[in-house]
């Protein structure tokens, strides 16, 4: 009987023990998030964290999935560091599972879809999470004490997150502005085919945008002799136009013929056969200009070529093909 009184005893006061101390003091909580999303189709992206805020505990950690074909980031750059390439990272890249205390940079490498990336928090502090490829996409983790109430549980930051990117990718008022935007842009240039549309929006912890990776009257008819010009719409997001081979690198223009530059600054190439490569480069908005920086010169968003020569001439987005941002030109001999 002692020894059942004793074990009895022994069982409430680690029960007693167990409610005097928070569970939150020492409880370390796996939270989950998304990295981007896309419609089925793979047409529309969601360049989000998704989402894009979450209030966590010291000790805890953070699992980012990747829900789109798009690349992202997940990156912890230190106060004061300028934004850095995607591909040089932070400089470097972390292993998931590292951790971040506002010491020492941390970043994912590019990842793709169905990939996942996890950080860990030791310190209470509010910290900034950026995209390397996407400079707009922008987030906050805000890491309390253990003993502090966090205000949302996992179940909350899912549909929270949910309805982000359904906001994005299905938004009916957004999808109306930018058939508007559209609409004044084939007005304007009967000639004219849209590379990408996009709008970008804003919540509580910073930027994020959906982005339409397709060409708009990707296939165009028109005759000989005359010229197309490529504008870009998306105020975040660059395409390229690219005949022929893809070149290794995408960011300058490049092709096997002569670019020259149209008065209005425009690239403008000429196509004389089907076996010809022509690549435009990074066509894309200027960045927005920011107090104590140098102005942007004006962004290179449209890119013009000349069809001397009739013929069916198949191009794409070097960033964006494997998502369907493809196009063709149908150049008729009269």
């Amino acid at each position: 009987m002692k020894s059942r009184i004793s074990i009895f005893m022994s069982v409430a006061a680690l029960s007693a023990l167990s409610v005097c101390i928070p569970y939150s003091v020492y409880a370390q909580q796996n939270w989950k998030a998304v990295l981007g999303s896309q419609s089925k189709d793979m047409g529309k992206l969601a360049i989000a964290f998704l989402p894009n805020e979450l209030w966590i505990h010291e000790g805890d950690n953070i699992t980012w999935t990747s829900g789109s074909g798009e690349i992202h980031t997940v990156s912890f750059l230190i106060a004061g560091q300028a934004y850095t390439n995607f591909n040089v990272g932070c400089p470097g890249f972390s292993p998931s599972g590292t951790s971040f205390d506002g010491s020492k940079c941390v970043s994912a490498p590019p990842l793709v879809e169905g990939q996942n990336f996890t950080v860990s928090f030791p310190k209470p502090g509010n910290y900034s999470l950026v995209c390397l490829v996407h400079p707009h996409m922008t987030g906050v983790i805000h890491v309390l004490a253990a003993s502090a109430t966090l205000p949302h549980d996992q179940a909350f930051y899912d549909a929270q997150g949910a309805e982000q990117r359904k906001s994005l990718l299905n938004d009916t008022d957004k999808q109306r502005d930018m058939d508007d935007m559209l609409s004044a842009h084939v007005l304007a240039n009967k000639n004219g085919v849209t590379a990408g549309i996009g709008e970008m929006t804003v919540t509580g912890a910073g930027f994020e945008s959906l982005s339409v990776v397709r060409f708009l009257k990707g296939t165009i008819e028109i005759h000989k002799g005359d010229t197309i010009e490529w504008t870009n719409l998306d105020p975040a997001l660059p395409h390229t136009i690219t005949f022929g081979v893809e070149p290794a690198n995408p960011v300058p223009p490049s092709g096997n013929v002569p670019l020259t530059l149209d008065a209005d600054g425009v690239l403008h190439a000429t196509i004389n056969s089907q076996g010809d490569n022509v690549h435009s480069g990074l066509i894309l908005a200027s960045p927005e200009n920011q107090v104590g920086v140098p102005q942007s010169p004006p962004g290179n968003t449209r890119f013009r070529i000349t069809f001397t020569e009739a013929g069916t001439y198949k191009y794409i987005c070097a960033l964006h093909d494997e998502l369907g941002m493809v196009g063709k030109v149908i150049v008729r001999p009269y």
